[in-house]
């Protein structure tokens, strides 16, 4: 039976490829170290709870979908990642990020 810590490791590899962020942005986005990023994909590090939610949080996962292998969306995708752009950012910052993406969606569909 594969080790746990090594399929969570797997798991959150394969959801950071797949939302096509780097360890730096993942480990930026959860509040982390990039090298302790790359510990918790092989396996080296054994995470907390915590650190696991945190890690859900930024790849836009459940929790226990860094346990069982989750079906991934192409949506929340996207949407984890402008997520991850709005984190830690100001109300206001938030308001012109929103207002820009708004403006910038109408002009794709020809609305303006």
């Amino acid at each position: 039976m594969q080790d746990i810590y090594c399929k969570v490791g797997v798991l959150v590899r394969a959801r950071r490829e797949h939302l096509g962020l780097t360890q730096e942005e993942l480990g930026e986005a959860a509040g982390m170290h990039p090298s302790f990023i790359g510990q918790i994909e092989r396996g080296v590090k054994r995470s907390s709870l915590q650190t696991l939610a945190r890690l859900a949080g930024a790849l836009g996962v459940g929790l226990g979908d860094l346990i069982e292998d989750p079906k991934p969306s192409r949506d929340k995708g996207w949407e984890s990642k402008i997520g991850a752009l709005l984190r830690d950012k100001s109300a206001h910052d938030k308001e012109i990020l929103y207002s820009t993406l708004r403006h910038l969606s109408r002009e794709l569909k020809g609305d303006k």
